[in-house]
């Protein structure tokens, strides 16, 4: 049983895609282009591509906001457009919105009853500040804890570190690190030295060079290990 949770925010909590989308076809069309699935596709494989290298440290955040869609545009073969401008209004939109997944709002309502819980994400803090007062999470929240804050970006040891010290009174083995991502969540839990919680909704293989110490379809299904 676990009496404190570590919640990753963008596709665990809320739906990163849905709000990717809306911000991606938004500016797109105030571009004067159009949308497409395929090119939003594209953008979402080189963004991806571009966070797993912030996750390893190979890229600094402020070059990478930029540096994705100065890519896409290269890649989809699009010239003319304003890439600040597109990287700013797209910032600003992805924080704009929220899209729940597994009724995650009341979920956190329950577990805040009996038990702690926090933040931990590696997303843009103004962005990531914005979904969380706008979906009501925050209220429900004990902590925030952004990487650009820290200066840390998960899945590194001292990005967790980090959390600690400033939770002096927190127990390793009361914590449960809740997330989508094996990269940054799970191989983050790893380091830290806390338990890990995939969430899993898609059922892909569980991998063996990671420790994952549960794995749930449902977010719900994350009650049981809290003693609920």
């Amino acid at each position: 049983m676990y009496s404190v949770v570590f919640w990753d925010l963008d596709n665990t909590l809320l739906d990163f895609t849905a709000s990717e989308k809306y911000a991606f076809d938004t500016c797109m069309r105030e571009a004067g282009l159009t949308p497409t699935d395929e090119l939003l596709s594209l953008y979402s494989r080189i963004n991806l591509s571009y966070w797993k290298m912030l996750e390893r440290g190979e890229i600094a955040k402020e070059v990478l906001l930029g540096q994705r869609f100065v890519s896409f545009f290269e890649a989809a073969g699009i010239t003319g457009v304003d890439v600040t401008r597109f990287k700013d209004t797209y910032q600003k939109l992805l924080g704009s919105v929220c899209y729940y997944l597994d009724h995650s709002l009341p979920l956190c309502r329950e577990i805040h009853k009996t038990c702690r819980q926090y933040i931990v994400t590696n997303g843009v803090a103004s962005t990531q500040r914005n979904k969380l007062t706008l979906s009501g999470l925050m209220d429900v929240m004990d902590g925030l804890f952004i990487s650009e804050e820290l200066g840390w970006e998960k899945p590194a040891a001292e990005f967790f570190a980090c959390c600690f010290r400033q939770l002096p009174e927190l127990k390793k083995e009361e914590v449960v690190i809740v997330g989508d991502s094996l990269t940054s969540d799970m191989l983050g839990g790893n380091n830290a030295g806390i338990a890990c919680c995939w969430y899993n909704p898609s059922g892909q293989p569980v991998p063996d060079q990671i420790r994952i110490d549960h794995t749930i379809e449902d977010l719900w299904q994350l009650l049981p290990l809290l003693g609920r």
